[in-house]
């Protein structure tokens, strides 16, 4: 007994370095369980519609519906487009002028 109570006395110190580029650190550091409600595939395509915005510059939401990549989880119409913008335009991540939606400030300036 005297021995686990010696170990038990001693404090323990580790430090770790993890290198390399921004995503393979943070796939490291991620852990497993996320909680029971899983976003990833929501934020995944949400990046995507971004990201089919800023590509084409603008665009009617149909244009946009259009142009979306085929692999996303749900498929969008061109309401289901509006309706997102519309959602993302809060965030200044879009902006409607006229019927066109465009980059927002916060996409613009992050680039």
């Amino acid at each position: 007994m005297g021995d686990e109570e010696d170990i038990e006395a001693e404090t323990v110190s580790v430090s770790m370095e993890i290198s390399g580029n921004y995503d393979e650190v943070m796939s490291k550091l991620a852990t497993e369980d996320e909680g029971s409600t899983s976003l990833v595939s929501l934020l995944d395509d949400l990046e995507q519609l971004l990201d089919t915005v800023v590509r084409m510059d603008g665009g009617t939401r149909s244009a946009i519906a259009q142009q979306l990549p085929e692999d996303m989880t749900v498929s969008f119409d061109a309401q289901a487009v509006v309706d997102t913008l519309q959602v993302l335009e809060r965030y200044d991540l879009v902006v409607l002028e006229g019927n066109t939606w465009k980059p927002g400030p916060k996409l613009t300036t992050e680039e």
